[in-house]
């Protein structure tokens, strides 16, 4: 992935767009928009209120933030480690979030899977949470606080360099599942809620979403590739890997998992699906027991392994 690729994204050129729009349904759409983007900033300006760290809440929880840089712009990126009582070198968790308000409910997940003996880092990428922004889709900036993050937990002296997973939520999914395609540390990876081939998903968006995709990039297909994990998976993966969706997603349709997971056990990956038939975007607490498992399996399993 070239370096440069994201800070070059708004300048893509309209006839790259594989779905051609009428000029007034163009203007429809950025007034649209507009409107969104405005009455957002006017909702968190008015709900964001002063208080403690949510680390202060925790005594094994501490902040885990970072810069990255992407060009000329910094970012920061806001991050909380949970540790666990167990002493020694332990796999690592990183948790990319991308989905609104999800690192809270990391840091309360959290403490469950440091109970099974394993160091948890909950991360906010770029335009969500306390991270700065902008986004960009899911764009190189995303990428880079990703593998720094994974950087930073690996280098921990109680953390297990070579035990580390990847649990990414919406956005968090796809970078996750680009981080795969670039980084081979990761031994597990969880995706959750995601979309891994931009190209197919536009034709097939909502209009909502549609609107949010264009609040971030010009959608040309250039762009919409360079995002997509599918477009980018290499010949061969030896990771372990956790897809959950629910398959009544509106947002991301489940389909875009089925793609993904037979494209990956095409390539060698050892896939697990668990597709929520009843479940919309937003999965909740419902998917802490397979995640759990999975863990278990795939990271706690090859320690005792290892240690026998």
């Amino acid at each position: 992935m070239s370096s440069d690729r994201s800070l070059l994204l708004a300048s893509a050129s309209r006839d790259e767009l594989h779905l051609v729009f009428s000029r007034d349904a163009i203007s429809t759409v950025r007034a649209a928009s507009i409107v969104l983007v405005a009455l957002a900033s006017l909702a968190l300006s008015a709900c964001r209120i002063p208080g403690k760290s949510l680390a202060s809440n925790y005594k094994n929880v501490t902040q885990f933030n970072y810069d990255v840089t992407a060009g000329p712009h910094q970012f920061h990126i806001e991050g909380y480690l949970t540790r666990t009582a167990e002493q020694g070198r332990r796999p690592g968790l990183l948790v990319l979030n991308g989905e609104p308000g999800s690192v809270d409910r990391c840091i309360q997940m959290s403490q469950s899977v440091a109970a099974m003996g394993i160091q948890v880092a909950c991360v906010n990428i770029p335009g969500y949470g306390n991270s700065s922004g902008p986004s960009r889709f899911v764009g190189e900036p995303s990428v880079l606080a990703s593998r720094r993050a994974l950087d930073l937990l690996a280098a921990r002296v109680d953390v297990d360099s070579t035990r580390l997973a990847v649990w990414g939520l919406g956005h968090g999914a796809v970078a996750a599942g680009l981080l795969m395609d670039y980084d081979t540390r990761p031994r597990a990876l969880i995706l959750q809620s995601g979309c891994y081939d931009m190209v197919t998903l536009w034709p097939e968006a909502s209009l909502r979403t549609k609107l949010s995709i264009l609040r971030e990039v010009w959608p040309s297909k250039r762009v919409l590739n360079e995002r997509s994990v599918m477009a980018h998976l290499p010949p061969k993966l030896e990771i372990s890997v956790l897809i959950m969706h629910g398959e009544r997603d509106n947002k991301m349709p489940v389909r875009q998992a089925v793609k993904l997971a037979d494209a990956l056990r095409a390539r060698g990956a050892r896939v697990s699906t668990c597709y929520f038939p009843k479940a919309s975007h937003d999965l909740g607490k419902r998917v802490e027991p397979e995640m759990r498992a999975f863990l278990r399996d795939n990271l706690l399993a090859t320690t005792n392994a290892a240690a026998s």
